[in-house]
């Protein structure tokens, strides 16, 4: 804690009203009839563009973005807006090379595709339950980061704040469905944007203007946007983050399953493509206010350091701190901002649940017979019941979160050394028609076993040496009277040098996703290779083929012109008139194998 409370009557209407609001969405989805396993996980496929575009925002929108990103440039500088301006780039690529594709197979779960593709529930299983092991630890992580700002601002203990907004994320995504999911970020979009207007205003103001504000953030070394060093050790640097992050959005906005989910409720394909192109402007709106709130706490503070002054611990806790210096005086703004807090975590909690549930149906219940033949209400119900358990564990994830360090870097490399290998055997079995199951499934056993031992060696190596020093701050600049009794006398710490192999486990988490799908492509082509994937027997779905390549010669020799289940997806008229465009055909059959 910070010492003191300035939380009022209005601050717990504030809040109170937010977490009703959100419960109250997700009872009236839970009213609205008799609720499918359909309605419950793709909301019927009638959804509407701008509000799957802004739920596809806030998913990632967490209280990592509002508590880590501020922090991030404070500690290091803007370099992580490169993210904003790489998106304008991948997200209309990942449109080009996915959607297209999993929209029209109709998928619930994106991993029934590769299941498809390569003839191998393996192959689904594996990349599925990898899914769950990634979602649930970031939701750990994503619980854990309010708790920071609640126990500050609130004293709240961490246990208590976990606990509670988990079971109100766990309870409206469990009744309404991905419906209660998508209309409460929404909802909750516009409180983290008034959270985070408030302290992008106060700051500018505290500093003199925005201008003032950039020029100081700029004499402390922080606006430096692009460094170009081609050095793969380096934390960040433009190349880094083109190779490793554009993979990451690819991934993230093209195959992962709380974003497939979003564009496959949606009712055509142009809807879809649509709302992922809405996605770009308002990401890139999002992340300048966060930009700005970052530059506004350096501007506040790179001269008067609170953490260098002993009044907390971690760059983490520095918007808390600001908050409760501030706006405090402000009736319902620290009630406002710990809204904000609660809208991000409990948009992407609810998101990843509603996404858990999804996949473990798909992929796991709905091939055992007593799922199988439940009526579809009572399939629903099981899907909620999937939500409250994995509620449950990603709390019980939360309470370890708090030794794992950074939020900002825990959730990249999590996130990164899952992705590189799940994404890149999408890209191998839309692009690679030779690859086979074998090579599937060595390649992401491979992939996901190397990028996790380099990660898990990175935190390890980082208890014992400071990798990553951040850029220095100062006490020069405090006013008069400032108390310095639990000031901490700070030095710059000399980066180590380090050899092979520990030199390997200083890598960019950055690149993760990169290196990952790279080793898994390297491993799956060649096992492939060497298990007959080149021979004319392998074969191939048409459908499962990216367009681009169903032209060439080279790949026809792969293409199966019956479909390997004889019950091809009834096609869309968009998609039949594109595939009349291919000089080669295949029958469609109808479900009793008559033509």
């Amino acid at each position: 804690m910070f010492g003191f409370n300035h939380f009022g009557i209005v601050d717990y209407i504030a809040v109170a009203g937010t977490l009703l609001f959100s419960i109250c969405i997700g009872l009236y989805y839970a009213c609205q009839g008799n609720q499918t396993k359909e309605e419950m996980l793709v909301g019927g496929r009638n959804m509407r563009a701008l509000p799957i575009a802004a739920s596809m925002i806030v998913t990632y929108f967490s209280a990592i973005t509002i508590l880590g990103y501020p922090a991030e440039i404070y500690s290091y500088g803007i370099q992580i807006y490169n993210m904003t301006i790489l998106g304008m780039i991948f997200i209309p690529l990942s449109t080009l090379i996915y959607v297209k594709v999993f929209y029209e197979m109709k998928l619930t779960s994106v991993y029934e595709y590769l299941e498809r593709r390569f003839d191998s529930v393996w192959v689904r299983w594996l990349t599925s339950f990898t899914f769950i092991l990634q979602i649930l630890l970031v939701n750990g992580v994503i619980l854990y980061a309010p708790a920071i700002a609640l126990e500050a601002i609130v004293g709240l203990p961490i246990w208590l704040s976990v606990s509670g907004i988990g079971l109100i994320g766990t309870i409206y995504t469990s009744l309404g469905g991905i419906k209660a999911v998508i209309w409460t970020d929404v909802f909750q979009f516009f409180m983290i944007m008034l959270g985070m207007f408030s302290i992008v205003t106060k700051g500018f103001i505290k500093a003199g203007g925005i201008t003032t504000a950039f020029k100081i953030a700029a004499e402390k070394g922080r606006l430096v946007l692009f460094d170009f060093t081609l050095d793969p050790f380096m934390r960040h640097n433009f190349v880094n983050f083109f190779l490793g992050y554009g993979f990451t959005v690819m991934s993230l906005y093209g195959t992962h399953q709380p974003q497939v989910q979003r564009y496959c409720s949606l009712p055509t394909l142009r809807t879809a493509v649509k709302a992922l192109l809405f996605t770009i402007p308002l990401k890139i709106f999002t992340m300048t206010i966060v930009l700005f709130t970052g530059v506004s706490v350096v501007a506040t503070y790179a001269g008067c350091c609170p953490i260098l002054l002993g009044h907390i611990k971690k760059p983490d806790a520095i918007i808390p701190y600001f908050v409760i210096e501030e706006l405090a005086f402000i009736p319902g703004m620290m009630g406002i901002f710990v809204s904000c807090i609660f809208s991000a975590v409990l948009s992407s909690v609810s998101s990843t649940l509603n996404s858990l549930a999804a996949v473990t149906w798909e992929d796991f219940l709905s091939k055992i017979n007593v799922f199988k033949n439940m009526k579809p209400e009572n399939q629903a119900h099981c899907t909620k019941v999937l939500a409250v358990i994995y509620g449950v564990l990603s709390v019980l994830i939360a309470f370890g979160a708090q030794n794992l360090g950074a939020l900002f870097q825990v959730v990249m490399t999590a996130v990164g050394a899952t992705s590189g290998p799940l994404g890149g055997i999408f890209i191998c079995g839309l692009f690679i028609p030779f690859m086979n199951k074998f090579g599937a499934i060595v390649g992401v056993l491979v992939g996901l076993s190397s990028m996790m031992f380099v990660a898990i060696n990175s935190f390890i190596l980082g208890k014992a040496h400071v990798l990553n020093p951040r850029l220095p701050t100062y006490l020069n600049e405090c006013p008069e009277g400032t108390n310095f009794s639990m000031a901490i006398n700070y030095t710059m710490p000399a980066v180590p040098e380090f050899d092979f192999p520990e030199k390997l486990y200083t890598l960019s988490y950055i690149l993760y996703p990169f290196i990952g799908s790279l080793i898994t492509t390297s491993v799956g082509v060649i096992v492939s290779i060497l298990t007959g994937g080149l021979c004319h027997t392998h074969k191939v779905d048409i459908q499962y083929l990216h367009p681009w390549i169903r032209g060439f010669s080279c790949v026809r020799r792969y293409i199966r012109h019956q479909p390997s289940n004889g019950v091809p997806s009834k096609p869309t008229k968009e998609s039949a008139n594109n595939n009349s465009q291919y000089p080669y055909k295949y029958e469609l059959v109808q479900k009793n194998g008559h033509k």
